[in-house]
């Protein structure tokens, strides 16, 4: 039987070993996930890797209080002395339980905010930076509209449901990821624990951080930041921030039957999944810039960084990449200077680096026009600067 059919199989078994091997493997299956919507964002480029209703309009909860630490930290002094207002002492649900005319630091009220989630330090800190509720509110529409949230609305600092009080998964990555760019946030919302004063108590508060990716039964390796929240309309809504290997992805669920759960297989699969790519290392020369009024007429424009894009793992990509350069770029010049961008595009995705002068153009001195003029009226270019 060997004798007759032994060499047929152990060719075919040959012939389908060297058939599987010129087969990659592809993208394991995306997660279940039965958020309402949610996003996947890589950190360093704003790739979008997964999401589901990305730009659904959504009541957000206390990941609201993510754009009232970017004011606070970017307007304020984490030394500034704030007393608590009245109403800033009576505000409803999670808190510190402030007192009127309480005075803690803007820091001690930023840990408070983002740890314990306290509504009553989100309009302290509201009221301190902005003067009311209101103007602060209006500020942090304007701030997210800055950042490139178009489907965000504030009414209040702190997530309470509210009319016209929404954000989307999407935003919330955009958020979250310009956030995590302040060392500050990054440093607060890794936080475990923190210990701040009590004023007229024997004690001082204890601050757990209530986002449980950092900690206990639902910790994921890696994570460091962001906010949860939650109401009774917004359901489970969690920002999440996880490093590995100098990687690090956003990644944003809203109206979750498991927030942390479900993050954490959305996280699993962005990295067992994909990888970082370098397309082009910092400090390559691209193009060259025209420069006005200068002693050179042109300078070389060069990455300001690394270009890194994500690619699926077992996929190779090709890139499409245009350079935009500064149209109306004058003398003086200095080595460092922004003077444009290198764009590249693949899968309807789109990464951008800065590009940087190489070196400096001083401006031409006064004489040197003058004396072309001259060499040009008695026909002598080869004179010419």
């Amino acid at each position: 039987m060997f004798k007759k059919y032994g060499p047929r199989f152990l060719a075919a078994g040959v012939f389908l070993f060297i058939f599987l091997s010129f087969i990659k493997p592809g993208r394991a299956a995306a997660p279940d996930i039965q958020a309402e919507s949610y996003v996947l964002m890589d950190f360093r480029t704003g790739q979008v890797l997964m999401a589901k209703n990305p730009h659904e309009r959504r009541p957000q909860a206390s990941t609201t209080k993510i754009t009232t630490a970017i004011l606070a930290l970017e307007r304020g002094n984490l030394n500034d002395q704030v007393i608590a207002s009245k109403n800033a002492a009576e505000t409803p649900e999670s808190s510190i339980y402030l007192q009127e005319g309480e005075t803690l630091t803007l820091e001690e009220l930023l840990y408070a905010l983002l740890l314990r989630s306290a509504n009553d330090a989100a309009v302290a800190i509201a009221e301190h930076i902005g003067g009311s509720v209101e103007n602060f509110a209006r500020m942090m529409n304007a701030k997210v509209q800055e950042i490139g949230a178009r489907d965000t609305h504030y009414v209040n600092p702190h997530g309470l449901t509210a009319p016209d009080h929404y954000s989307s998964a999407y935003d919330l990555a955009l958020i979250g990821r310009y956030a995590m760019m302040n060392p500050k946030f990054r440093e607060i919302v890794a936080t475990r624990q923190r210990i701040i004063p009590w004023a007229g108590k024997p004690w001082p508060r204890l601050l757990i951080n209530e986002n449980r990716l950092l900690w206990g039964y639902y910790a994921y390796p890696g994570a460091d930041g962001v906010k949860n929240g939650y109401t009774t309309p917004a359901g489970q809504v969690l920002v999440a921030s996880a490093t590995r290997d100098n990687w690090r992805l956003i990644a944003v669920v809203m109206k979750s039957p498991n927030m942390y759960r479900e993050t954490s297989a959305i996280l699993d699969y962005g990295f067992n999944n994909f990888h970082q790519v370098k397309l082009m290392p910092a400090g390559q020369q691209v193009a060259l810039a025209g420069v006005r009024g200068g002693i050179a007429a042109n300078i070389p424009a060069v990455t300001a960084d690394d270009v890194l894009v994500v690619e699926p793992k077992n996929e190779t990509w090709t890139w499409q990449q245009r350079v935009e350069l500064n149209p109306d770029l004058n003398a003086p010049v200095k080595k460092g200077d922004r003077i444009g961008r290198i764009i590249f595009t693949s899968h309807d995705q789109e990464v951008s680096v800065d590009l940087i002068a190489a070196g400096d153009v001083a401006p031409r001195p006064w004489w040197m026009g003058f004396l072309e003029a001259f060499l040009t009226v008695f026909n002598l270019p080869w004179l010419r600067f």
